[in-house]
């Protein structure tokens, strides 16, 4: 008998994955002792292949789960160990590929089992999201519910993995993607929103799809995201898919039982009904059912389904939105009665409005149509139509503004859109200014004259025509009779040779070649102006717009001729010249820099106002002129002191330019801005002081206090305050961290008098813009001592304003020094806010001579101190005020301000006199 021989059998399948092997830790020395041990994990995990084991127990496992080990599992031949390995990966969070296998697994209980750790990983399985889907097209239904579940949990949380999910059939993608968003209502449309703006044609596709089954649950959005859509995606499949689904959010309720066309009008199916034939039956015309008939895909039956509309009227307004639809129809006759309809349907047309703008660049019968519907709505239609010069097709813009031309504003509206960075909107906005003629074009004639060079050549162009239309500028300048002038560009040697006949030419004949569209004829011009010199001053203007031309050598040549006009020249277009100087290459800045150098004192104003820059080589070049300035440091100090962030970050990197002998006053100015205010203007005040002082100078020294630079401190955390030195704290008040300007604050309280020197700083963070070192800083000023807080008492008195519990902590400080503070709460009861006021007076009132302090201050000729005073007099009550207050108030019921007079009344009644 022949001997079989076998393979020897593969070792079985490890069915207890090892244990995970934590790293030792290797680290030694710095005498810190080890950290504790902790009580070691259960010797052994249970067999994987004996019975089914749940997530909670595995869970509570997972130091003995190795993920290695449960992935050779998961392949495992036998359904339980699948299934208690799937369950294992989720409790050790590792979202392998293999669990989405298991989702279509032969065995219903270890699909079950993929699915519950697909879910239980969460937003861990992100990544998966596309193969789970894809997987999902022959799942178990209990399966494919639990997913989809699973799928809506990364709705918002993982759209990035979500989105290319929809790249699938549609049928799939309606039962996964889509049946999750539908869990969500808005959350799921929105997410569908944003997938329709995928670059793949399918997930835009089935986006739609789905966006057409749950639209309705924020149908404003839905459709204001499909119209766009519809009107501009490059995919045809994708313009019509948005359609439908536009058409099917819109559809009013009532379409669930209007399931069918019309049967009440004869021949409604078979072919085009005249409006008098529809007229007939008016009474039988459904609105719902003429909106379902629009969805019809027989030429015909919209046709007559608008028409129908038509005939009932402005009782079809809500009509509007589904017919605005079927003005990009395929057919021409259905657009142009839809157009016609909406004409007749009222006011409430004006929900059509983009659309009908839209079909101005349409065939001509439409176009015609459309036209006459927007002029019926006038002013209402205003918003589309401005949107719509938006438009390259010059017959589609010539509509559009011909139809602005009919609104009351017409000029200011098309002069407005001409100021558009669009050049479509520019042509066709400089177009409808000349359409409108020269008695109604108002504003709109500077701005087509300020507009003949620079810019786009098409925007030119357009302008040159306008002109024309309007017969402004269209007179052809006198020639200049020297050689080359229109070739090629002429040095100013060159021109100076004919100086004769340029002068006789004079300003105006050489100023009009200045809007010439070609640069070198611009360039000659302005140099030939140049030449002329002082007796062409009037062109100063004209050159001044040159300065922003297109061309860099027209820029510089109109630079250097307004130099040569002379002084008057240049302080007409100051503000031009110093625009300039953020000009790069061609030499134009600096040019424009040496004019000014040499007019300094009479620009001194167009530099200032220049500071209104956010680009820093712009700044720049203004602040080396400014500093030049003998009264530069006055200007910059007021120009820092201004509302304007980008005026504040340029003036105080030029207060750091005039070095530490010429700052003067601006050196206060900049200390007391390094708190508050902007980001901007802090950092640039660092940058400032930085350069007068010198890098690291105001470097902080180290303050040794656990959590000084993390969180708060209260008083406690420096109680041992010998070892902090005034000098390393203060420069702390002036970080741009609220906790670490809280922080030593407190520090320098707790030094106390010690720290006197820096009372002035610390009174300086009662104006912070935060609460809490407003809180801190009156804290620590109460520790300072009597003189300290007398001498800030002003700063005190300011932080009774506003934040309740700022106040609250303010208060105090001034309570316990009484009359040494007496000064500042007198000159604090100059405030309008009653709130602060009150305050203050509460402080007042508590002095034993309150009465005669509060009528000495009612004599004052403020009037908010009036106000203030009277009040405070009735607050002491008829005993304190006494004869003198009541006396007081009395005289004042008549004459003077009608608030102090209102205040005096007040105060009579609270002591208990009318």
């Amino acid at each position: 008998m022949a001997t079989e021989t076998r393979k020897p059998p593969a070792p079985p399948a490890r069915t207890t994955p090892r244990p995970q092997t934590a790293r030792p830790d290797a680290e030694e020395g710095g005498g810190q002792p080890a950290p504790p041990t902790p009580p070691p994990p259960p010797a052994e995990l249970p067999p994987f292949d004996e019975r089914r084991l749940d997530y909670a127990e595995l869970a509570r496992l997972t130091a003995l789960l190795d993920p290695g080990d449960l992935l050779s599992m998961v392949r495992d031949g036998r359904p339980l160990v699948r299934a208690n390995a799937a369950l294992g990966l989720a409790a050790v969070g590792h979202a392998a590929p293999d669990l989405v296998t298991l989702l279509r697994d032969s065995d219903v209980r270890v699909a079950r089992a993929g699915a519950e750790a697909i879910a239980r990983l969460g937003a861990r399985a992100r990544a998966l999201a596309p193969p789970i889907v894809v997987a999902l097209d022959g799942t178990q239904p209990e399966v494919t519910e639990k997913m989809v579940a699973a799928l809506s949990e990364l709705v918002g949380a993982a759209d990035e993995d979500l989105v290319p999910a929809l790249d699938v059939p549609l049928p799939l993608a309606m039962k996964t993607v889509v049946a999750a968003c539908a869990r969500l209502d808005k959350r799921g449309v929105a997410f569908l929103v944003r997938a329709a703006g995928d670059h793949r044609s399918r997930v835009r596709i089935n986006a739609i799809a789905g966006l057409a089954h749950l639209g309705r649950a924020d149908a404003d959005a839905a459709v204001a995201f499909l119209t766009g859509l519809e009107a501009g995606d490059p995919v045809p499949d994708v313009r019509i898919e948005a359609k439908k689904a536009i058409l099917a959010i819109i559809a009013p309720t009532r379409q669930e039982v209007v399931d069918s066309l019309p049967r009440n009008i004869p021949d409604f199916e078979s072919r085009k009904l005249t409006a008098s034939e529809l007229r007939e039956h008016a009474g039988a015309i459904d609105v719902d059912g003429m909106i379902y008939a629009l969805q019809d895909g027989r030429d015909h039956v919209r046709v007559n389904a608008a028409r129908c509309l038509a005939v009932v009227g402005q009782a079809a307004g809500r009509a509007a939105r589904p017919m605005s639809l079927l003005l990009r129809d395929s057919v021409v006759q259905v657009r142009r009665e839809v157009a016609r309809a909406l004409g007749k349907i009222g006011p409430d047309a004006a929900a059509a409005a983009p659309e009908l703008v839209g079909a101005l660049g349409d065939d001509e019968d439409v176009a015609d149509a459309a036209g006459d519907t927007l002029a019926a709505l006038g002013e209402r239609v205003q918003g589309a139509l401005v949107a719509g010069m938006e438009t390259g097709s010059e017959p589609h813009g010539r509509r559009v503004v011909a139809l602005i031309g009919r609104l009351p504003r017409a000029a200011e509206t098309l002069t407005e859109a001409f100021r558009s960075p669009a050049v479509n909107v520019q042509v066709n906005a400089a177009l409808g200014l000349g359409m409108l003629g020269g008695d109604r074009i108002g504003p709109g004639l500077p701005a087509l004259l300020g507009a003949r060079t620079g810019g786009d050549a098409r925007t030119r162009e357009a302008v040159r025509r306008a002109l024309a239309m309007l017969d402004a500028g269209a007179e052809r300048p006198r020639e200049v009779a020297v050689a080359g002038f229109e070739e090629r560009v002429l040095a100013a040697a060159e021109l100076d040779k004919h100086r004769a006949e340029l002068e006789g030419l004079g300003a105006a004949g050489l100023t009009a070649y200045l809007q010439d569209g070609r640069d070198v004829v611009r360039v000659n011009a302005a140099t030939a102006l140049g030449v002329v010199g002082p007796a062409a001053a009037a062109a100063a203007r004209p050159l001044g717009v040159l300065l922003r031309d297109d061309a860099l050598l027209v820029r510089l040549a109109a630079a250097q001729a307004i130099d040569r006009l002379g002084d008057g020249a240049v302080d007409e277009v100051a503000d031009d010249l110093v625009r300039a100087l953020a000009t790069g290459g061609g030499g134009v800045a600096e040019t424009c820099a040496a004019v000014l150098r040499a007019r300094k004192l009479r620009v001194a104003g167009a530099l200032v106002r220049g500071l209104e820059t956010d680009d820093p080589v712009h700044a720049r070049r203004i602040a080396e002129l400014i500093v030049l300035l003998p009264d530069g440091p006055g200007l910059l100090c007021e120009a820092f002191e201004g509302p304007a962030v980008n005026v504040q970050v340029n003036a105080a990197m030029a207060l750091g330019m005039l070095g530490p002998e010429r700052v003067g006053k601006g050196r206060r100015l900049l200390e007391g801005a390094r708190t508050g205010g902007d980001a901007r203007t802090r950092e640039a005040v660092r940058g400032a002081l930085a350069v007068l002082d010198g890098p690291g100078q105001s470097e902080p020294g180290v303050v040794d206090v656990d959590g000084f630079e993390a969180r708060v401190l209260g008083p406690e955390a420096f109680g041992n305050a010998t070892r902090l030195r005034p000098g390393d704290v203060v420069p702390y008040l002036n970080d741009g961290r609220a906790h670490v300007r809280a922080n030593a604050a407190t520090a320098l309280g707790a030094l106390g008098p010690a720290a006197a020197p820096a009372v002035q700083a610390l009174a300086v963070l009662l104006r912070d813009d935060d609460a809490r070192v407003r809180i801190h800083a009156a804290r620590a000023l109460d520790k300072l001592g009597d003189e300290p807080v007398r001498d800030v008492a002003d700063f005190l008195v300011g932080g009774l304003r506003g934040d309740a519990e700022v106040a609250r902590a303010v208060a105090p400080v001034l309570g316990a020094r009484k009359a040494r503070v007496l000064g500042a709460l007198i000159r604090g009861l100059e405030t309008d806010d009653p709130v602060h006021a009150r305050r203050i007076l509460e402080l007042v009132v508590a002095l034993p001579d309150a009465g005669e302090i509060l009528v000495d201050a009612f004599e004052s000729a403020a009037e908010n101190v009036q106000v203030n005073a009277a009040i405070g007099i009735g607050m002491l009550g008829p005993e304190r005020a006494g004869a003198p207050g009541r006396k007081a108030l009395e005289g004042a019921r008549t004459g003077g301000f009608a608030r102090t007079r209102e205040a005096v009344f007040a105060a009579l009644a609270m002591l208990g006199q009318r």
